[in-house]
């Protein structure tokens, strides 16, 4: 049987006080690999635990437990429990419990509020008194319509708008986010909150100079660098990157840290085409501890990107200290701030003179770097544990300690 949270309660005077919360995550992503929505889901279960330890009880639900050393770690934690299916037919059909019978589950465990980390939101929780939150991370389907089939975006548009219809309230990652929500999915604009997403705190730790060393010698780093961090994916604007590097300084190179995809085979053909071979380094399976090091070498940190709805990377950069050059149109200026510099995504010229200017221009660096970590602080989790917390108030669930 599903385990039961147990909520206590005393007295202060005529006042029976609740002593714990109960909240439901959906933790399908939480338990499994690194990309931004896995690092997310972790980012919010901690931040919320460690905001509110005493009235605060969070259940962490997953279709299935694997080994991951950052969940385990969450799920340590006195107030903080891993959930899954409850009988053996829904641990067989764990896509199925998901959409249904996981509300059962959550009633038995006193679960007074549903966050979903995932965009999705399973049915017939509204009839068991459970209140429900959606976070939306992206809506490249609608932005960047011609990335995926017709069938796929009708998809999604009904997945996800089933969601938002049914949530209590809605957390979007950026404005920009939101104002996509609002002209395509035609949602009221005051059910949404936008709450920005940190990144983990060993980006913000003292970085020592053995570790610089060891970094470079892992990696086999140039000696002068702009970095590059994301799954290798045609909206990431990699080609346009490489067709740029011609006209830089030839001594400054490219480290690509990401995942590999199809989309890399056609990248290391161009890079091979154009005779770039050894100003293009293409980094896959970097430990995350080593991520800071990379960045802190590095001149400048570049982000094309066609599209994102929250480029967590970009603050990764700018609370290392990395100067950040990205492009305009989505929420790249909301994660890099007034400091940073902009650029159409598509004009080369404007990406080369950004880069040049970055990497001759010391004076220029140094302020973008110091501008940059005054403006990470609104990104640090006690800032988002706040802003969660009022969104929780507003449909009604109180964690103040």
């Amino acid at each position: 049987m599903c385990a039961r949270a147990h909520v206590h309660t005393y007295n202060i005077g005529l006042r029976r006080v609740r002593r714990n919360t109960t909240i439901g995550f959906d933790a399908k992503y939480a338990n499994v690999g690194n990309n931004t929505q896995s690092s997310y889901a972790r980012f919010v279960i901690e931040a919320i635990a460690e905001a509110c330890p005493r009235h605060s009880y969070l259940r962490m639900y997953v279709p299935s437990r694997e080994e991951h050393a950052e969940y385990d770690a969450l799920a340590s934690r006195h107030n903080v429990e891993s959930m899954e299916p409850d009988g053996s037919l829904w641990r067989k059909m764990p896509w199925l419990w998901r959409l249904w019978p996981i509300g059962r589950d959550m009633q038995r465990g006193d679960v007074r509020l549903y966050h979903s980390l995932t965009s999705f939101l399973p049915y017939g929780l509204e009839r068991r008194g459970i209140r429900t939150i959606v976070t939306v991370h992206n809506l490249e389907f609608l932005r960047l319509r011609g990335f995926f089939s017709p069938l796929h975006n009708m998809y999604r548009r009904a997945v996800m708008l089933s969601s938002l219809t049914r949530a209590d309230r809605i957390v979007a990652l950026s404005e920009s986010i939101k104002h996509d929500l609002v002209r395509y999915l035609r949602i009221d604009s005051d059910k949404i909150d936008v709450i920005y997403r940190g990144c983990h705190h060993r980006f913000a730790e003292p970085i020592t100079p053995e570790s610089l060393a060891a970094v470079r010698d892992r990696y086999h780093l140039p000696a002068r660098y702009m970095v590059v961090v994301g799954t290798h994916l045609p909206r990431k604007n990699l080609g346009h990157l490489v067709e740029t590097l011609r006209r830089v300084d030839e001594d400054i190179a490219i480290v690509v840290v990401g995942r590999a995809t199809t989309y890399t085979e056609h990248i290391s053909r161009r890079i091979k085409s154009l005779g770039l071979g050894d100003r293009v380094t293409m980094l896959h399976g970097v430990a995350d501890e080593d991520m800071p090091a990379i960045y802190h070498q590095a001149i400048a940190y570049l982000m094309p990107s066609l599209y994102e709805g929250f480029a967590t990377s970009i603050v990764e950069a700018i609370t290392v200290g990395t100067p950040v050059i990205a492009a305009k149109g989505s929420s790249l200026e909301e994660a890099g701030g007034p400091s940073s510099i902009y650029v159409d995504a598509t004009d080369r010229d404007a990406l080369a003179e950004a880069i040049s200017r970055v990497a001759n221009d010391e004076e220029l660096r140094q302020r973008m770097i110091r501008d940059g970590k005054a403006y990470a602080s609104r990104f640090r989790p006690e800032v988002i544990a706040y802003n969660l917390l009022n969104c929780y108030r507003r449909i009604g669930i109180e964690l103040d300690e």
